[in-house]
């Protein structure tokens, strides 16, 4: 097949990927449960999207590290209400550690697009679960880095993000503002002034803009298996996304006991990096 006709081929398949529900295993767990949002309200959790939870929960509160950001306004006649439903509370907050929030406070966490922009991620995954029942649920949605702007970019390796949380990594962190602009694909990114796009990037303590790392299926299931998250399903779509949904692992769960889930979801992965990794038996991560 030609190059024209390979990329006419992934461009439709991306289109039915996006057209098409996630199955009910990242759904059921979710019926009736209170939830908290890092970094919502999110389109795809909403009425339309690929995972409509919103709706079929008994309250959503979401948590934004400032009122106004480049993806959300959440001041005075903001767009939270629209697209929570039902509608919780909104927490500004720009503390990973969510200090405000009591424990055991919430039966599932959800984020879409944040775990990428966190500096130390590892730290966030610990607040999260702090806040959330024992055996409850996280529900993340992360770019996969072979469908974005980042495929030139190295995977972040366990060993990085553990480094990170050892070393007490905050959000002002720049380690990796130089690699994004040297390595980031132009091209598969929406339109923008160059010169004002590196400034938003070396900017990035407050713009928050920057992908410090980069996942892969099972690169960000290993991360989510350290900070002590039971893999239960997970998908990797086109054109750039990976869904995951797990249950923080009780006293009596073998760490690694998702593996096999990740490794199948590897197998039929549309990236061609999480299926060879799947016929080295899922490793490295």
């Amino acid at each position: 097949m030609s190059v024209a006709g390979k990329l006419r081929e992934l461009r439709m398949r991306a289109r039915g990927d996006h057209r098409r529900l996630l199955p009910a295993d990242f759904t059921a767990p979710l019926r009736g449960v209170r939830g908290l949002e890092i970094g919502g309200p999110s389109a795809s959790f909403g009425r339309g999207g690929l995972l409509p939870v919103y709706p079929i929960m008994a309250s959503v509160d979401c948590v934004q590290w400032a009122a106004r950001t480049q993806w959300h306004d959440l001041g005075e006649g903001s767009d939270f209400a629209p697209e929570c439903v039902p509608i919780g509370a909104l927490h500004i907050l720009d503390d990973l550690d969510l200090p405000v929030l009591p424990d055991d406070a919430y039966d599932v966490v959800l984020s879409s697009h944040v775990i990428e922009h966190i500096a130390n991620p590892l730290r966030a995954l610990a607040a999260w679960r702090r806040v959330t029942v024992p055996g409850g649920h996280l529900l993340i949605v992360a770019p996969h880095m072979s469908g974005t702007f980042d495929h030139r970019r190295a995977i972040t390796p366990a060993s990085h993000l553990i480094e990170d949380f050892e070393r007490g990594t905050t959000e002002d962190d720049l380690t990796h503002v130089d690699e994004t602009l040297r390595l980031h694909d132009h091209g598969r990114d929406v339109a923008h002034d160059p010169v004002a796009w590196a400034a938003d990037r070396r900017a990035n303590p407050i713009t928050r803009v920057v992908h410090h790392h980069t996942f892969t299926t099972l690169s960000l299931g290993a991360l989510l298996e350290i900070a002590g998250v039971q893999v239960l399903a997970v998908q990797a779509r086109l054109p750039h996304d990976i869904y995951l949904l797990g249950r923080w692992r009780g006293e009596d769960d073998a760490p690694g006991s998702g593996h096999d889930v990740l490794v199948e979801a590897a197998r039929r992965s549309p990236f061609r990096v999480d299926r060879v990794a799947a016929r080295d038996g899922g490793g490295p991560r």
